[in-house]
């Protein structure tokens, strides 16, 4: 049974690449998600944060309209919505690290969801904040150079140039999303970042397409329910065995670990997840929008720094 794109709420996805330009020497580590969120955390809340000598947001009179909160510290009233996705990812375009020398030029992407557009103006300021409080090991400042919007798959556009801000309505859209169509017989899908999935409650090293499938679809339940205009449950009445059973599926997936720096725990942490590539033989028409739109929304944990990132091909 094929999901009802006529049925679907509508909810916005707007995806960024941002480009920066080195000042002086600093390093770049292997996995940058963790640097690049932490660094822009820092930032934002030196750009909005009215009681910055407080250390902690709990007892905060302005909490409940903050936009660092928000963004970077997301809570929600709901007693059903247990550690909420935030409306903001940073992560890196791909993985390796990076000596950036004066001059040298280095890319990564963040997307908003839903309403959080509204905030575009304080992450693009946070970012230059960035630029000016330096990231990296060596504390390396940078300068801006541009933000480019993608308003369909392949089409990017110029929002961010000349120190001027023009923001463009046009996202990406589920709706549209789901009228993409796959007529080939084969699909690969392949990590960029490590899929950290936690299957029946555990993190699973041997993680299926189901798996993967279940975990894009309450991902955006999720999400359209806090940042859209109501809740978008795409498997409500299919049976998702139905939807696989005539898909062959070949995995090559290994665990990969990789260490990063908790400033609020002040400690190196070990993190990972699966990385490699499932390659689907079969009827993909089905599957094919739920995998595009896992492209676009990541699946998993630790999303909010780049993890979960994969391309279909």
């Amino acid at each position: 049974m094929a999901i009802n794109n006529a049925s679907l709420l509508n909810f916005s996805i707007h995806c960024y690449e941002v480009k920066i330009k080195a000042k002086e020497f600093f390093s770049i580590p292997y996995f940058p998600g963790s640097m690049l969120r932490g660094a822009f955390g820092v930032a934002l809340k030196k750009v909005v944060c009215l009681y910055k000598k407080e250390q902690d947001c709990k007892g905060c009179l302005l909490k409940k309209s903050c936009v660092y909160r928000f963004l970077f510290e997301t809570e929600t009233q709901s007693l059903s919505i247990s550690n909420p996705p935030h409306p903001l990812m940073l992560y890196p375009l791909s993985l390796g690290g990076k000596q950036m020398r004066k001059g040298s030029v280095y890319q990564f992407g963040f997307t908003l969801f839903g309403k959080a557009i509204d905030y575009l103006p304080y992450v693009v300021y946070a970012i230059m904040q960035m630029g000016k409080i330096g990231i990296g090991k060596g504390k390396g400042k940078f300068e801006l150079v541009s933000i480019k919007k993608y308003i369909s798959e392949k089409q990017k556009k110029e929002v961010f140039f000349g120190q001027r801000l023009i923001p463009i309505d046009k996202a990406l859209e589920v709706k549209s999303i789901f009228k993409k169509k796959w007529k080939e017989k084969k699909l690969i899908l392949e990590t960029i970042t490590p899929l950290r999935l936690k299957v029946h409650g555990r993190l699973s090293d041997n993680i299926s397409l189901k798996d993967i499938i279940l975990a894009i679809t309450r991902r955006l339940k999720v999400l359209s329910a806090l940042y859209g205009e109501g809740e978008i449950d795409l498997l409500k009445g299919i049976l998702i065995e139905e939807m696989l059973k005539d898909i062959k599926i070949t995995t090559d997936f290994k665990w990969q670990d990789f260490k990063r720096f908790s400033k609020r725990q002040d400690a190196y942490l070990h993190i990972g997840g699966v990385v490699g590539r499932m390659i689907l033989t079969g009827n993909l028409s089905l599957i094919y929008p739920l995998l595009k739109l896992g492209e676009y929304i990541h699946v998993g944990k630790n999303t909010a720094f780049g993890l979960g990132r994969y391309r279909l091909a």
